[in-house]
């Protein structure tokens, strides 16, 4: 078996996560990746995180956007928190609006959460990943190379709730453009093969929530 690889977003080269796996005897690609930090396979993606940003883009909108789309591209996201729980406080009022999330991303993204205390023992969790599903990474062209201006409004429309490429480039046929898919109501986005009024539904509630209304739902979880 040859030596175990990972692809990792160019942006991580910052950390010293990529360093301390080629350490380990992973070898190590960097690219600029568009989802997730860290690429094992075709199905295995993980996305790092320092405490602070975690809760950094939990009130600013970033983390579930980020987390929706690893979810919705591989189908063993990772999340890896690096911090102490009992940190939240320094950073938080209430902390219960930071575990409500934490509770949304295992019951509703499915994300395999990891905390993990430094970025030593974030190598360590790579490592074994990489090392127990050792094949290259099967690599998706759309993340390794600039994408076309169709690949683009179909990786855009890609990214709603239990749509794909090929739902994406269904509703981009019946409705013209981006922006018309996302003015489409629901009873319009239920016609499309593949979806049906449940995943309407959810496709509309995606697209008209109150962003703000969102995140001071969690802001204000137990009090």
């Amino acid at each position: 078996m040859g030596m175990s690889y990972i692809i990792v977003d160019h942006r991580e080269s910052k950390s010293s996560v990529p360093f301390l796996l080629k350490e380990m005897g992973i070898r190590v690609e960097f690219k600029f990746l568009e989802i997730g930090d860290y690429i094992i396979n075709s199905e295995i993606a993980v996305e790092r995180k320092t405490l602070h940003d975690f809760i950094s883009s939990l009130f600013d909108g970033r983390l579930f956007q980020q987390v929706d789309r690893l979810s919705s591209n591989y189908s063993s996201p990772f999340l890896i928190v690096e911090g102490n729980y009992s940190e939240i406080e320094v950073y938080v009022q209430n902390p219960k609006s930071v575990y409500g999330a934490l509770v949304s991303l295992l019951l509703i993204y499915r994300i395999n959460l990891i905390n993990v205390p430094s970025e030593r023992e974030t190598a360590v969790v790579l490592s074994s990943l990489a090392k127990q599903f050792s094949r290259k990474p099967s690599y998706s062209i759309k993340h390794a190379k600039k994408e076309s201006f169709i690949d683009q409004q179909i990786y855009v429309i890609s990214s709603l709730p239990s749509v794909g490429k090929t739902i994406a480039t269904r509703l981009l046929e019946q409705f013209g453009s981006p922006k018309e898919v996302f003015l489409a109501s629901t009873d319009e986005l239920a016609k499309i093969k593949g979806l049906g009024p449940k995943r309407a539904r959810e496709i509309r509630s995606l697209l008209d929530t109150s962003w703000k209304r969102y995140r001071n739902y969690f802001e204000n979880i137990g009090k």
